[in-house]
């Protein structure tokens, strides 16, 4: 250890007593996952009385379960009563409020966590990095959105007198991700996706700082590949990987990463609501490994993705509908680990159909159009019951090409969409650019 990770992992330690095993690898935590289940649930119906009566409904005992298997059986916990607060233990102190939901229709939530929450959430970060190969101290290089950035919020925040997050926040990005993990946030706005001469100097000022790392989201990652295919590759010298987050990532997308910045790519699924669930190695096919000391997987006859998180005491996610689609499977890896593996097909509303009558989530669409040379697009709900598929830039006649290419990549029959051109894409508050090719 470097004494950077000597200092961070004494007070994580003091804090958390194992907050050393958990940091050290991803998914190093003990793995009891019935035994910590029934903690959370017994937690929750002691001091949750709707919550309990819902569960005797459900037939549980004030014993728990007798096995993982019987986690169907818990009612399920939707975002709905995220908004209400339905799950928020009034008896505890939160240290930190996280808040998310930027792209979804039922409005923004907020995550409450203790200071057992928020180290226990640090630890999983810390696991994800020194997963992916990154060690205290070398040089981090993050994209957001600009609207992320902590000056750009400042004013709302204060004159909401959110005091503690102002605090928290600070130290957070300026303390221990500035001067501990070494980490340079650079922010973007939404000309991103409407301009490759962005997008190429967004990657000009992550080559300055000579990073070994950079966290991106597939979406961002993915203007920034676009805007290379006419240029030579820039040389990353140092650059070892890149971790995505936030939206889902194409196989597409990561072989490019790796042919044009000579790193390794892993992607993260990760919330706000949930923090780090499962993770990407380097041969993941897709998949990505579930964290299954720390949470519950599960998956519907829809594919519909519901997770538990055994870490949060304050506001007990318990069997938490992420809102997503995926699949899950049990086995080996080609990278040699065994346990649960998840492929995240994106949001389980946003989907269209083919001319089979096929639903085609983000991963599809992204893995059959990202690698033709196509300008970037959004898919819309247009009218008519037809698909929307909305360009900025370019001129009629090519836009016109381009859909004609789009729709043939993704067996859209003649007549089920149209195609429009706009100064700008649509972007919702959160920045996340939807079906990006």
């Amino acid at each position: 250890m470097n004494l950077r990770e000597r200092i961070i992992f004494k007070a994580g330690e003091l804090l958390y007593p194992g907050f050393g095993r958990e940091a050290a690898a991803f998914g190093g935590g003990e793995a009891a996952p019935l035994l910590k289940l029934n903690a959370l649930l017994a937690h929750a119906r002691r001091h949750l009385p709707a919550y309990d009566a819902a569960c005797a409904s459900a037939g549980v005992g004030p014993s728990g379960l007798a096995a993982i298997e019987d986690a169907g059986r818990l009612p399920r916990l939707e975002r709905g009563d995220l908004a209400r607060k339905a799950n928020r233990i009034r008896e505890g102190r939160s240290l930190a409020r996280l808040e998310s939901g930027g792209t979804g229709r039922s409005g923004k939530v907020e995550t409450a966590l203790d200071l057992r929450g928020v180290v226990k959430r640090y630890a999983g970060l810390l696991s994800v990095l020194k997963t992916a190969g990154w060690r205290m101290g070398e040089k981090i290089v993050a994209f957001h959105p600009v609207e992320y950035g902590y000056f750009n919020n400042l004013g709302l925040l204060l004159r909401s007198r959110a005091f503690t997050k102002i605090l928290f926040e600070f130290f957070q990005q300026y303390f221990l991700y500035r001067l501990f993990h070494n980490r340079k946030n650079i922010h973007y706005g939404a000309e991103l996706f409407t301009s490759p001469e962005a997008a190429a100097a967004l990657l000009e000022k992550a080559l300055a700082e000579n990073p070994l790392f950079i966290i991106t989201r597939p979406d961002a990652l993915m203007a920034v590949l676009k805007s290379l295919r006419n240029r030579p590759a820039p040389g990353f010298g140092r650059l070892k990987a890149v971790l995505t987050v936030g939206t889902v990532l194409g196989e597409t997308v990561r072989k490019e990463a790796r042919e044009k910045l000579g790193a390794e790519v892993y992607n993260m699924y990760a919330s706000t609501e949930l923090g780090y669930v499962a993770l990407g190695c380097a041969r993941p096919e897709g998949r990505l490994h579930v964290n299954e000391a720390d949470y519950l997987a599960e998956t519907d006859g829809e594919r519909g993705l519901t997770v538990t998180d055994f870490n949060n005491r304050l506001m007990p996610m318990l069997r938490y509908g992420t809102g997503d689609v995926g699949e899950l499977s049990a086995g080996g890896c080609a990278c040699g680990r065994r346990g649960q593996l998840l492929r995240v097909l994106g949001r389980k509303d946003k989907f269209i159909k083919d001319g089979r009558g096929d639903r085609l989530y983000e991963a599809d669409v992204i893995d059959r159009t990202f690698p033709a040379d196509l300008p970037l697009f959004q898919l819309l709900a247009g009218k008519e019951d037809k698909l929307e598929i909305l360009f900025s830039g370019g001129s009629p006649r090519a836009d016109e090409a381009a859909a004609a290419g789009i729709a043939g990549l993704l067996s859209l029959d003649k007549g089920a969409y149209v195609f429009s051109r706009a100064e700008s894409f649509k972007m919702p508050a959160s920045g996340k650019f939807c079906f990006l090719p």
